[in-house]
């Protein structure tokens, strides 16, 4: 038969399973001696990793009562009033907030339990922001809030998350307090501006009168009018009313000398009788109220803590069983693929 013409030799490339796990039995020992390497490596790892504890603060809206102080805003013309809702959302952003970050840290006992080794203000804000996660419902109202903290000390993770609860509160209250200050005093400042120019123009007023009237005294002592001129010229009286001066001052100095000076007198007291001023009594009475109305920021609480951190029991990582047993997997996965690797390499120079 023509070499060139036969047929090329059959190749088995089928894996035989029995052989293939003959050849495995036969290095049972090396597999699971380096399966037992990397799973002693692998506990040791976790043994070694430091624990880390977390504690968490539970979270609810506040009641009806807890926001009641926040009812004095209506009393103010201010758009600062809070319904429960809103005192809860503002609460929760300022938990986020660097603000309250860096508050945290003016703490140097907590930093350095925190921190072993000085950092900078920006490193010490990011390790805060992973390290405390506050949990919030994806759809639908904030009810249910957790703010959860990690810490390498079961009780420097209780005591970090209540804290940061507290000066959350702590500067809520002081922002609600300083913008109820401020509207307060604005409105104050708005009222007295008022009440100047209320009374300015009061005064303004009388002294306009007066001049009238001393001009009419004037005329009325030139012709020697002590008396009321009497007069069947009706337009004479009822001419006060016009605003043409001159028929005005006729009516006037027609009245004569001695009422002149009777109705100076008169209108020169009013002058000084603020009873008079037009709106007067309600501005004294809106400033006397708000001056005594006071806001007390102590009894404002805008969140119910339905629970509060505690040292927890176990730590939430390392895993360490979790970790021994992926060791292990690993560890046989490793050694079983560095033997066939092996037999494939030894086959290929057997058959060259």
């Amino acid at each position: 038969m023509d070499p060139v013409n036969s047929p090329a030799p059959y190749q088995n490339d089928e894996i035989d399973l029995f052989e293939l796990f003959e050849s495995l039995w036969k290095e049972k020992v090396l597999i699971v001696a380096i399966t037992l390497v990397i799973t002693l490596f692998g506990g040791g790892v976790a043994f070694i990793l430091p624990p880390t504890y977390q504690a968490s603060v539970h979270m609810l809206p506040p009641s009806i009562s807890d926001v009641a102080e926040l009812s004095k805003f209506d009393v103010l013309k201010s758009s600062q009033s809070q319904s429960q809702s809103q005192a809860y959302a503002q609460f929760l952003q300022l938990l986020k907030s660097n603000q309250v970050h860096k508050e945290l840290l003016r703490d140097k006992e907590i930093q350095k339990a925190l921190f072993k080794e000085p950092v900078s203000v920006q490193k010490a804000l990011k390790a805060l922001d992973d390290l405390a996660v506050v949990n919030e419902p994806k759809k639908g109202p904030l009810l249910d809030i957790e703010l959860s903290f990690s810490a390498q000390s079961p009780m420097l993770a209780a005591e970090v998350a209540n804290s940061l609860v507290q000066l959350a509160i702590d500067t809520y209250r002081q922002q609600i307090s300083d913008a109820f200050v401020s509207a307060k005093e604005q409105e104050l400042r708005a009222l007295e501006d008022q009440r100047k120019s209320s009374v300015d123009t009061h005064a303004q007023k009388i002294q306009l009168e007066l001049s009238k009237l001393n001009e009419a005294l004037k005329i009325a002592n030139k012709l020697g009018l002590k008396k009321p001129k009497e007069t069947s010229d009706m337009s004479l009286k009822t001419s006060a009313s016009s605003s043409v001066v001159t028929e005005e001052l006729r009516y006037l100095y027609s009245q004569g000398a001695d009422a002149l000076r009777a109705e100076i007198d008169a209108v020169a007291a009013r002058e000084k009788d603020l009873s008079m001023v037009t709106g007067l009594i309600n501005i004294d009475q809106r400033i006397a109220l708000l001056k005594a109305i006071e806001f007390d920021p102590a009894k404002v609480m805008p969140i119910t803590i339905d629970l509060s951190a505690e040292p927890p029991e176990q730590r939430v990582k390392p895993k360490r069983s979790l970790i021994v047993a992926l060791s292990a997997v690993v560890g046989g996965m490793l050694s079983i693929m560095f033997i066939l690797i092996r037999n494939a390499v030894r086959n290929r120079k057997t058959v060259s």
